[in-house]
């Protein structure tokens, strides 16, 4: 089996690929699934294009192609450029001759899968194999490394009578254990996702977002039992719609002519929402407040409160009823939204709202994120029963951090820029505080390529379309968990982590437990 189904005729063939894909499609039996001209696209690696991809049930193996003519000159590699008629070292590019770059392109296909697979091995890394095909020179001529995953099949082997199910099976020939078809199956998904999501990406964006309102619509069926009740508690995790839904009510209850008290404890959000309310008619009803300091004489009917979790860890007596005394609680009315963490715990102030008696509400769907990312904050989180109402294909990148970052950043943007059609303002490079980011020293090359960067406090009640999370150590704290979760649902469509490699198996561990990940 092969894909695509049908030679791309529009591609330049100056490689014989053609001629190849022709003879996989006939020569070689369903034992062996090919893939022809796969370019693997993830912000991890450099982008990589591969001739021809075996997957089978004795592992993995790719192929390249060289119609050129090489010749290695006291252990130098060099080509023959028939247009200049002289031999030449290759320039320009990541390798340095066909045996490093079929070697880089093993590594990096092994890579990709486990990127994809919750951090773990698709196989094994010794069922990885890679070779060359070189169709104008005899494997006899060169000197090759001792490097039993790698084989090199030249002009007589390639011309001659043996079919190429055989030169598989010569390349396979010492496996004993096989694979589940299963493992060919994931591959083929992983592969399939890969290819689909990058070509509809920048379409469905457009449809997610008219989508988005429409489902924002769904989410303010809520507001007609609101208003039936004197006291409310909504509870909801990011993506939810908790702030659309904060700032529709009180422009509801200042347009009928009622004064509203707006306590939004996010400062991001309270800024937004500051310049907002500016050009509304309905401002002179709405006091907005960041701080309860903030509070002065204003005569209100109704509180609304949004990002105010901070409050529900405080003695409410010390920090809330200095400025709202618990008169305003026991007959004012009031709209509290808090983070569905808080659902099932305890607190001060929660077990005096109790006693107000208040409306429950549960805000399950979420309106903003992936079904990927909801899925990976699920994982961190445990019992988090959050459903994504999207169905785009997007995605949870993996980075391994190596020590130079700054390139991986780069690719990091190169991918969602180039690949996705992401522009730069859709970006924002987030991590846990400005301490971090200063050890990573890597101030200067986000500047120098024009991204934002934010520390996740600062981010707070934000969104944005791409999020490269960088920075975030102790994976097995629950606090940094729930401060990732927090900071994934932030982000609308594509998230790329950097991770230190100390920190791999834990980020298995949470994968493999949530049955989530990209």
């Amino acid at each position: 089996m092969i894909y695509p189904k049908h030679f791309p005729r529009k591609s330049k063939d100056i490689s014989l690929e053609s001629h190849f894909y022709e003879r996989f499609q006939k020569e070689v039996s369903d034992e062996f699934t090919i893939y022809y001209s796969l370019t693997l696209i993830t912000p991890d690696v450099p982008m990589r294009e591969i001739d021809f991809l075996v997957l089978s049930k004795f592992g993995v193996l790719t192929i390249e192609l060289k119609n050129g003519k090489w010749r290695q000159k006291k252990g130098i590699w060099e080509f023959y450029n028939a247009r200049a008629r002289e031999w030449q070292l290759v320039e320009g590019k990541s390798y340095t001759n066909p045996v490093e770059q079929a070697q880089n392109q093993r590594d990096y296909v092994r890579e990709f899968f486990k990127n994809h697979n919750q951090l773990e091995n698709l196989y094994p890394p010794e069922n990885y194999f890679a070779c060359v095909f070189f169709l104008k020179n005899e494997h006899s001529e060169f000197h090759l490394p001792n490097d039993p995953n790698f084989f090199v099949f030249g002009k007589k082997e390639l011309e001659g009578d043996q079919s190429l199910e055989t030169i598989l099976q010569n390349v396979f020939y010492h496996i004993r254990e096989t694979f589940p078809s299963s493992n060919i199956d994931k591959a083929h998904q992983i592969i399939k996702k890969n290819l689909n999501f990058f070509k509809s990406f920048h379409s469905d964006k457009n449809s997610e977002e008219e989508e988005l309102f429409v489902l924002s619509k769904e989410q303010f069926k809520l507001l007609e039992g609101i208003h039936k009740n004197e006291r409310n508690l909504v509870f909801g995790s990011s993506g939810s719609g908790k702030s659309i839904l904060a700032g529709e009510l009180a422009i509801q209850f200042a347009r009928l002519g009622k004064r509203v008290l707006l306590w939004q404890g996010a400062e991001p959000l309270y800024q937004i929402w500051l310049a907002e309310l500016s050009h509304l008619p309905e401002k002179e009803n709405i006091q907005l407040v960041h701080d309860l300091s903030e509070i002065g004489e204003m005569n209100f009917l109704h509180l609304i409160a949004d990002g105010i979790e901070d409050y529900l860890k405080e003695d409410p007596k010390k920090v809330i009823f200095p400025y709202l005394d618990s008169a305003v609680w026991q007959m004012k009315n009031w709209i509290l939204f808090f983070d569905r963490m808080f659902l099932s715990k305890q607190s001060a102030l929660r077990e005096f709202l109790n006693h107000c008696s208040p409306k429950i509400w549960d805000i399950r769907k979420n309106i903003r994120n992936s079904p990927e990312i909801v899925n990976f904050a699920n994982s961190l989180l445990g019992d988090f029963s959050e459903v994504s109402s999207l169905q785009n294909a997007t995605d949870v990148q993996w980075i391994k951090m190596d020590e130079d970052i700054s390139d991986q950043i780069r690719w990091s943007l190169g991918y969602a820029k180039k690949v996705l059609e992401i522009e730069t303002d859709e970006i924002v490079i987030l991590y846990p505080n400005a301490e971090i980011f200063s050890e990573l020293k890597i101030q200067s090359s986000i500047e120098s390529l024009e991204v934002r960067h934010e520390s996740v406090a600062n981010f707070q009640g934000l969104e944005e379309t791409c999020g490269i999370l960088i920075g975030f150590k102790n994976w097995h704290l629950e606090s940094t968990k729930r401060e990732i979760a927090d900071t994934v649902l932030q982000i609308r469509s594509l998230v790329c982590i950097f991770y230190d490699p100390s920190e791999e198996t834990t980020i298995q561990t949470i994968l493999k437990k949530g049955d989530s990940g990209p």
